[in-house]
C-alpha cells in the first residue's frame, strides 16, 4: 500500500477504515440507485425541518422505509438514523454506541502512546525552557503546515480554561491536550470540535463561526475554491440549519448533524450518469454526426490506440491522456450510435460517406477514477461529465472522483468539509469540492480493493489499466496488475500514460 510522504502531514492511509471497506461487499459497478435514495431521505429531513421546525419524520414512514425491498440493508440502516433524529427532537437521549461511525473526528491521526509526543514536545522546546509556543503546537500533533490555523484555533479552545490567556504551554499542559484530544473517548472529541465552531460557548453557532469554520477547514484541506466561496457557504449553511432565521444555529442540532452526517460508500459516489438533463441547448449540437468529430480536442490530441484492444478499461489518475481516451470513447459510443440509427433508418450508405475513422470499436465498459491532488484540475473533469451526459446514455463510463489534498473523512478538519459537502449536494446537485455532480471522495483510493472488485466483476476478462498522474503510486498500481493477473483469472494490462 502506498504511503504519503511526511511532508504531507500524514502518516499514511488509515488501515482501519481500509478494513472497514474491505468489509463491505458492495461491487463497483453497482449504479447509485441507492445513493440517490439515501440522499432523497436526507432532503425529506432537511425540507420538514425548513417547513415545520421539526425533525420528527412519523414512525410510519419509517416503517415503510424499512420494508423496501430495494437496498433493504441501506436504506434499512438511513430509517434507524432518522429514527435517532426523532427521537433526540423528542427528548431522548442517543448513546454514543448508536454513532454510524464512532472513529470519526480525529485530531491525532497517530494510533500511539504519549511517547512520540513527548519526544516531540522535547525537541521543540529544547531552546524555549520547556514550553511550547502556540505556533508550534501544530508540530507536537503531527498536523501539516496548511492546518497552522486549524491547530492555533484548537490550541485556543484546550486553553481555554486557562487564565490569563497563554501562548505556551509546558509538557504537563501539553500531556492534558493530548489526552483530551487522543483518547477513546468520541464524546470528548466531539465536544472539543463544537467549542472549536462555538467559541463564545453560548450553544448558538452564528454566521461568523460558520464562516470561519469553513475557512480553517477548506485551508487544512487546500480547498482553494471552497475557501474562496466561504462566505457563500456560510450564507447557505445558515439557511439551511436556521430555516426560522433565528440568526443561529443550536449547538445540539449541529452535533446531530456531525453524528449522522451520511459517509461515503466503498464506490466512492460512481456515477454512469444514465440521467440526461433535458433542454439542454448542447444536446442539438450532437443530433449531426459531423458535430462529434469536435470531441476529438486539438487542444488535447489523439488518445494512446491501446485502449480500444480491450472490452473493459480502468482509467486511474488525472491529465491529458485520460481526457483523451474518454474523449474518443465518447466518440466511438456517438458513431456505434449513428450507425445503429442509420442501419435501421436505411441511410448506412450515406453516413459511409459522411464519417471518417475506424468503427472497430470494442469498449463495452470504462471505468475512471479522477483522482488530483488540485481543486483545479476538476475543471477538467467536469467538461467530461459534461459531455458524457450529452452521449453516454447506456453508462458505458463509471466516473469517481478523488481529491487527494483532503484528510480522510474521519480526520476533525473534513468534519465541516463533509456537513457542507452533504447539504450541498443534497440541495443543488453540486459537489463543493469536485464541482461536479459526481461527490468527491476525500484521499487516495484504496487500490488493492479496486483491482479486487474489477477482477470478481470480470472475471476470465483481460482488462486496459491506463494510469496518468504522480510518478509514485505508478510503481504500485502496476505491480498491483501483476499480482492479480497473477493469482485471478482476470488479467490486467498496466500502461503508464506519463513516459
Amino acid at each position: 500500500m502506498h504511503k504519503m510522504g511526511t511532508d504531507d502531514g500524514r502518516t499514511g492511509l488509515l488501515e482501519n477504515n481500509k478494513l472497514h471497506d474491505h468489509s463491505e461487499a458492495v461491487d463497483v459497478n453497482v449504479n447509485s440507485e441507492i445513493d440517490d435514495h439515501i440522499e432523497s431521505l436526507w432532503m425529506l429531513v432537511m425540507t420538514r425541518w425548513e417547513n415545520t421546525g421539526e425533525l420528527h419524520v412519523g414512525q410510519g414512514m419509517l416503517e415503510k422505509m424499512s420494508d423496501t425491498s430495494e437496498g433493504s440493508g441501506s436504506i434499512q440502516q438511513v430509517s434507524e438514523q432518522l429514527k435517532r433524529f426523532d427521537n433526540f427532537m423528542r427528548g431522548q437521549p442517543i448513546s454514543i454506541q448508536q454513532v454510524s461511525n464512532p472513529a470519526m473526528l480525529k485530531f491525532i491521526s497517530e494510533d500511539t502512546t504519549w511517547v512520540p509526543f513527548e519526544k516531540r514536545f522535547d525537541n521543540l522546546t529544547k531552546y524555549t525552557n520547556g514550553l511550547l509556543p502556540r505556533s508550534r503546537f501544530l508540530e507536537c500533533i503531527g498536523m501539516n503546515k496548511d492546518s497552522q490555523d486549524f491547530a492555533e484555533e484548537l490550541f485556543d479552545v484546550l486553553s481555554r480554561d486557562s487564565y490569563p490567556k497563554v501562548d505556551s504551554i509546558d509538557k504537563e499542559q501539553m500531556k492534558g491536550f493530548w489526552e483530551q484530544i487522543s483518547g477513546q473517548s468520541f464524546d470528548s472529541r466531539l465536544q472539543t470540535f463544537l467549542a472549536m465552531i462555538d467559541r463564545d460557548a453560548r450553544d448558538m453557532i452564528r454566521y461568523d463561526d460558520v464562516r470561519r469554520i469553513i475557512s480553517l477547514s477548506a485551508s487544512a484541506n487546500k480547498l482553494s475554491n471552497v475557501m474562496n466561496k466561504a462566505e457563500e457557504y456560510a450564507v447557505f449553511i445558515m439557511e439551511e440549519l436556521d430555516p426560522g432565521s433565528l440568526g443561529y444555529i443550536l449547538t445540539e442540532n449541529l452535533k446531530m448533524l456531525l453524528l449522522q452526517t451520511p459517509q461515503h460508500d466503498v464506490r466512492g459516489e460512481s456515477q454512469t450518469l444514465k440521467t440526461i438533463q433535458s433542454g439542454n441547448p448542447i444536446r442539438s449540437l450532437y443530433e449531426d454526426y459531423s458535430v462529434t468529430n469536435d470531441l476529438i480536442n486539438p487542444l488535447y490530441g489523439a488518445p494512446t490506440q491501446d485502449y480500444n484492444e480491450y472490452e473493459v478499461v480502468l482509467l486511474l489518475g488525472s491529465g491529458t491522456p485520460i481526457i483523451n481516451i474518454v474523449k474518443d470513447i465518447l466518440y466511438n459510443i456517438k458513431v456505434k450510435e449513428d450507425e445503429e440509427n442509420a442501419i435501421e433508418n436505411g441511410s448506412m450508405g450515406k453516413l459511409q460517406k459522411k464519417r471518417s475513422g475506424p468503427t472497430n470499436f470494442k469498449t463495452t465498459k470504462a471505468y475512471l477514477y479522477w483522482v488530483s491532488r488540485e481543486q483545479g484540475s476538476f475543471e477538467k473533469f467536469n467538461n467530461i461529465i459534461n459531455e458524457a451526459a450529452e452521449i453516454d446514455k447506456y453508462g458505458v463510463i463509471e466516473m469517481h472522483a478523488y481529491c487527494t489534498s483532503v484528510f480522510e473523512e474521519d480526520d476533525v478538519r473534513s468534519a465541516f468539509i463533509t456537513i457542507l459537502q452533504s447539504l450541498y449536494h443534497a440541495r443543488n446537485g453540486i459537489d463543493v469540492v469536485s464541482g461536479t455532480h459526481i461527490k468527491a471522495r476525500f484521499a487516495e483510493p484504496d487500490w488493492g480493493y479496486l483491482y479486487k472488485q474489477i477482477a470478481l466483476n470480470h472475471t476470465g476478462s483481460r482488462i486496459g489499466v491506463f494510469y496518468c498522474g504522480e510518478e509514485a503510486p505508478a510503481k504500485e498500481l502496476k505491480q498491483l496488475a501483476q499480482d492479480f493477473s497473477h493469482n485471478t483469472t482476470t488479467k490486467f494490462d498496466f500502461h503508464n500514460q506519463n513516459s
